[in-house]
């Protein structure tokens, strides 16, 4: 679209550090010889967006909006911030001290530049623990392939029984396999176990998630980007990158307690997801791309966006029904047509929390899925009974919520998983107002707040 060095002028640098884009938008399309229409064509903005930036109207400051036109303008991503320049980042700062906004910076420095510069490299590639590991000389397809099945077991796990049996497991894994970086191996090779070992960081991030480190999980999330960005010569690296991104899309909806902004923080990741999607050097799977349906309605049905829910979940049917077998991700061959039904009982149960109208649809789906036999992992189910004996009990069927309770109870003490047992507590909430005139739901939040916190009743 531009001439190379084009964004070395002083000028436009400085309008891109700070985010002035009407001068930036004037000289693309002048350069470029693009009218106003045809270049909101290209940027994905409407005409009139372009003609209040250019006037000076209207600034952008949406961290993924500037980041998709950096992507389409050719902007070097560490003249908007996205990369940095030294000393930018505190690497003595505690990662607990790490604002959203500086973890999605990061995340975006990673996904988006062609190199990283020295200080995110450095950041990304933290691990929560140091330790000694053996060094190998040498290493081959064979290496590749055992980080492979060691991180799809402890996927299995972790979908399974939770976190919790294997988290410090998983994290002595990827310590020993750092060992590999110095290792002589072909360029093919290289990127086979830059992406395994990506694989294995994420998965050791759902772990460590799944036991409620949540500043562990960040840190294991960028190192996983890293990693697949590492091997983008790997046909598979973009379906990773857009799978790390969609669980921190998934953990920004379930932390907080303004669904607003966590709903608006979680579709910025998925949106960006897309954009990764349609611009990497690989196309992303359609089994990716049928997830990225499933987490957008997910985000607006925290939002309330009835509409936009449908269409995303009518979307994530229509993809997952062109999916060839072969062509599956290892993380997402546990996908079923139950797996689908339970995402869009999960997106009904969303939308029921604030607009009581779609209570009654989220009751019926959840049913069915919680005594669905095909469901992959029995976790699925001990989290889809924890938010149906919810609906029930705010609906007024305290019947069916005392006995659903109890089985979501026992369901989830059979899981190795901190985070769905404080998920229980929706139960205890939910039956909190009717405690005082019914000993059931006394003896229900009771017996929450004995699971929740592993004692006996």
């Amino acid at each position: 679209m531009v001439p190379a060095g084009f964004y070395d002028a002083p000028e436009l640098q400085r309008a891109l550090g700070n985010y002035e884009f009407c001068q930036v938008f004037r000289a693309v399309r002048k350069a470029a010889g693009l009218s106003q229409q045809r270049f909101a064509e290209l940027t994905g903005l409407t005409q009139q967006m372009v003609s209040l930036v250019e006037r000076g109207k209207r600034n952008l400051r949406d961290v993924l909006l500037v980041a998709r036109l950096a992507n389409t303008l050719r902007i070097p991503p560490h003249l908007l911030g996205f990369g940095t320049e030294s000393g930018n980042l505190d690497l003595n700062r505690e990662v607990s001290r790490v604002e959203r906004r500086d973890f999605l910076s990061i995340v975006l420095g990673i996904t988006m530049s062609s190199t990283l510069h020295p200080d995110i490299a450095r950041l990304s590639e933290m691990l929560p623990s140091q330790a000694e590991s053996v060094p190998r000389r040498r290493i081959g397809v064979a290496d590749a392939e055992a980080i492979e099945n060691t991180a799809d077991w402890f996927r299995q796990t972790v979908g399974a029984q939770g976190g919790g049996l294997i988290h410090s497991a998983a994290l002595a894994q990827l310590q020993a396999v750092r060992s590999f970086d110095d290792a002589l191996c072909t360029e093919e090779v290289r990127a086979r176990v830059d992406l395994a070992i990506g694989y294995l960081a994420w998965i050791a991030g759902k772990a460590s998630w799944d036991i409620e480190a949540l500043d562990q999980t960040k840190q294991l999330l960028l190192f996983a980007l890293n990693r697949a960005k590492r091997a983008e010569q790997h046909p598979r690296s973009t379906d990773l990158t857009i799978a790390v991104l969609l669980d921190a899309s998934y953990h920004a909806l379930r932390e907080g307690h303004d669904p607003s902004h966590q709903g608006r923080s979680a579709l910025r990741l998925v949106e960006h997801g897309f954009n990764v999607a349609n611009t990497s050097l690989h196309g992303a799977s359609t089994s990716v791309r049928a997830d990225l349906y499933t987490n957008r309605a997910f985000c607006h049905a925290t939002l309330g966006n009835a509409d936009q829910c449908h269409d995303s979940l009518n979307m994530e049917g229509e993809t997952f029904a062109t999916i060839q077998p072969d062509t599956v991700p290892p993380w997402l061959r546990h996908i079923t047509e139950a797996e689908i039904a339970s995402h869009r009982a999960y997106s009904m149960h969303l939308l029921a929390r604030t607009q009581p109208e779609f209570v009654p649809t989220a009751v019926e789906q959840l049913d069915v899925v919680v005594n669905d036999s095909d469901l992959t992992y029995a976790r699925t189910r001990a989290v889809q009974l924890t938010n149906l004996s919810e609906l029930y009990i705010r609906g007024g069927d305290l019947d069916a919520g005392m006995r659903i309770g109890q089985e979501a109870i026992a369901a989830v003490n059979g899981l190795s998983s901190r985070r769905s047992r404080n998920r229980l507590q929706a139960i205890a909430d939910a039956a909190e107002p009717f405690a005082a005139k019914s000993s059931d739901m006394a003896q229900l939040r009771t017996e929450v707040h004995a699971a929740v916190h592993e004692t006996r009743v």
